[in-house]
């Protein structure tokens, strides 16, 4: 990164309830109460949306959304959404008293192509959900099922299937995926040998990565017993047992140990992060006590974002445990507890705070300061460049976390940066990698600087750019230069020592800058540049080495003095 330009330092361096509540009485006028599930930012919790909606498409009930209420009185109810896009989404009925999921079905026409947000009202409550709209054109994803080909990674099962019952919103699969471009999905899930009963989803991949998928179920299943689920997108799948329970079970009567105190023994797994989804190995044992064997249905409440579940069969009277599994994404760090039942026995979870393992961190309000050697005015002792990540900025589609550099105390300018899986970007000036000749004009781009998870000897492609050089007091002006950028995986997982701190999973990077000068038959090496990055830390050190080309300057060096990376 370009600590100054000519003899002047231009700065440098970045990288990056279940609340309690009273309980209200209606009269019986047969129309149901109750509150959506949702998080503490209003959005519905959980929510499926299945189907894709398309612009100037035809709606049918094969595009639906799925979301939950808990019902404080049973009887009618009438669930409508806002109209955005030239849609809204809506559902009447009854239900019992009790958690319900309700399938709501859009009517009209989708006007544009883009993510929207709808809000429903249930009585007094309204929670949100987003339906994001294609054009005709839009591509099929490309993705991974986790698992594949053998069991299913991290896959659940929500509902109770019984024999002969008809499935309803509340069953569902939800399994993990790895996508790798973006676009429009369709996973199906069926037995073999069939069992009268089958899942499906389809939808829009918004964003790369690992994320979960929820299928929905139809059908009865015809035979009581275990079936193999084949999961499929076409060019891969992975398997998932489903236990189908009897015809008419029994429903299981048990109570937790522990009475309304703490639960006895209970037994939390797994590692809870704030902002990181849960997954199988996030589970609770309890201990319950078995009165009459028979079926069940586990949900804790939803706090700080997660609910644990689990549906099974207690096979006969007395002492027993239950592994519910988390699910969904905590909100926030520290120690939250969960009642059974809403006056059962409780037991705590633990929420730490994230880790931020980029080599590059952009999380907002992180900052690093510098000292500098061999810039004239520069003091090693003091931290002279000193930068702050202080918030977005959206440039050409693309969101970039916004770092102010400071030298010496004064603000110096403003760059941006954006990671992309595992490449890292800068949206800048096209020469602030050219430590010692610029343009003559604020040229702009978006340079390619990093990549992490790569090999020792890996180069990021050639960057070039054009624009004009001066040298007034050598009576050289605006004459066209081109800058050429090549940087290099040297090594990886490195261990560098810097003012007395020991830094590790350090890559390191090297630049080999180019100056091409047509009028001065100048096309060479200008600077050999190095730049150390450390895990979780960011930039800690770079030296700029000019070659015999640039004869006189001097090599320079930043080094980390003192950083917050949040």
């Amino acid at each position: 990164m370009k600590i100054f330009k000519i003899l002047l330092v231009i700065a440098v361096i970045t990288t990056a309830f279940f609340a309690c509540q009273k309980e209200l009485k209606f009269p019986d006028t047969g129309v149901a109460y109750g509150t959506f599930k949702k998080d503490a930012g209003g959005d519905c919790l959980p929510v499926t949306v299945t189907g894709v909606f398309k612009v100037d498409s035809v709606l049918t009930n094969a595009l639906f959304v799925d979301v939950q209420i808990n019902a404080n009185t049973p009887g009618n109810f009438d669930i409508r959404s806002d109209t955005v896009n030239g849609i809204s989404f809506y559902k009447v009925g009854t239900v019992p008293f009790g958690v319900n999921t309700i399938r709501l079905y859009p009517s009209g026409k989708p006007i544009a192509a883009g993510t929207n947000t709808f809000t429903v009202k249930f009585g007094a409550s309204t929670c949100s959900f987003d339906i994001t709209t294609v054009g005709a054109g839009t591509p099929a994803a490309t993705f991974n099922i986790s698992g594949s080909p053998n069991a299913c990674t991290g896959a659940t099962i929500g509902g109770t299937y019984t024999e002969g019952v008809a499935l309803l919103p509340a069953n569902t699969l939800t399994i993990e995926v790895n996508v790798a471009t973006v676009g429009t999905y369709t996973i199906s899930a069926a037995a073999t040998p069939a069992n009268g009963f089958s899942f499906t989803g389809t939808g829009v991949f918004t964003t790369p990565g690992v994320q979960n998928v929820t299928l929905t179920g139809s059908g009865k299943p015809t035979t009581a017993g275990v079936s193999t689920f084949s999961v499929t997108n076409i060019t891969n799948s992975c398997t998932y047992p489903i236990t189908v329970l009897p015809a008419s079970p029994t429903a299981a009567t048990f109570s937790f140990d522990g009475g309304t105190g703490t639960c006895t023994n209970f037994l939390i797994a797994g590692v809870y992060t704030a902002g990181v989804a849960t997954n199988s190995s996030n589970t609770v044992t309890l201990n319950v006590t078995v009165l009459t064997p028979g079926t069940y249905t586990i949900t804790t409440p939803t706090v700080d974002g997660i609910t644990f579940s689990k549906t099974g069969t207690f096979t006969a009277p007395g002492s027993a445990t239950v592994v519910l599994t988390a699910s969904n994404t905590p909100t926030n760090s520290g120690t939250f507890s969960f009642t059974m039942g809403g006056s059962g026995c409780s037991f705590t979870v633990p929420v730490v705070a994230p880790v931020n393992n980029d080599y590059f961190p952009l999380t907002n309000n992180s900052w690093w300061s510098y000292d500098m050697i061999g810039i004239s005015g520069s003091n090693p002792a003091t931290d002279t460049v000193y930068n702050l990540l202080i918030g977005t900025k959206s440039i050409s589609g693309n969101t970039y976390s916004q770092m102010q550099e400071s030298y010496a105390g004064a603000i110096n300018d403003t760059t941006n940066y954006r990671k992309s899986i595992n490449d890292y970007f800068q949206y800048g000036y096209a020469d602030y990698y050219s430590a010692y000749i610029g343009f003559d004009d604020r040229i702009y781009a978006n340079i390619n600087f990093l990549k992490e998870n790569a090999t020792v000897g890996t180069s990021i492609p050639t960057q070039t750019f054009s624009g004009t050089y001066s040298d007034i007091p050598n009576g050289i002006i605006r004459t066209p230069m081109d800058i050429k950028y090549d940087f290099k995986i040297t090594e990886t997982n490195a261990t560098v020592i810097i003012n007395s701190v020991t830094y590790t999973n350090v890559i390191h990077v090297t630049n080999a800058v180019t100056l091409v000068i047509p009028a001065g038959s100048i096309n060479d090496v200008s600077e050999n540049d190095d730049y150390y990055y450390a895990k979780g830390v960011g930039l800690i050190k770079i030296v700029y080495t000019p070659t015999t080309l640039l004869t006189g300057a001097n090599t320079i060096t930043a080094n980390i003095k003192h950083y917050k990376v949040f």
